[in-house]
């Protein structure tokens, strides 16, 4: 038979295991399905952050949201440059999402100039690395 005095530290063991558990539950799972959107949200997301530098003029702070193999195509000061010299972008709406692949996305926007302009702009998206990034030509604004 089990004395009082040895039952206290059990039940604290057992307690304490249990919060453990608990614990790694939470954790395990945060780590698990923390980067799993679906292509529609991770893309939306990826071109609202790219599009929202555009808007506020940063222009290098866009190239950063560039996927790995648009970057070593296109050189930052290139992509400065040639977005540089078009009208600048004051707000935009992402109009559309379609998914086209698991990892792979088309974003449609409307980019609005200073002046009340609307140009049709559309990007691929992709997930680069585990990380959702505009790929392709992003110096052909044109939809």
């Amino acid at each position: 038979m089990v004395s009082d005095e040895a039952r206290v530290p059990l039940r604290r063991l057992g307690v304490l295991t249990a919060v453990l558990v608990v614990v790694g539950l939470v954790v395990g799972g945060f780590f698990l399905f923390r980067g799993h959107r679906s292509p529609e949200q991770g893309a939306r997301l990826a071109a609202d952050s790219f599009l929202t530098r555009l808007a506020a003029g940063n222009i290098a702070g866009a190239y950063d949201q560039l996927c790995n193999e648009t970057r070593g195509r296109v050189e930052r000061d290139d992509f400065v440059a040639g977005i540089g010299g078009r009208p600048a972008v004051s707000s935009y709406r992402i109009d559309d999402v379609v998914a086209t692949g698991p990892q792979d996305a088309t974003v449609s926007a409307a980019l609005v100039d200073p002046g009340g302009a609307s140009t049709a702009y559309e990007m691929r998206v992709t997930d680069d690395r585990g990380t959702w990034r505009v790929c392709g030509n992003p110096l052909d604004a044109a939809a």
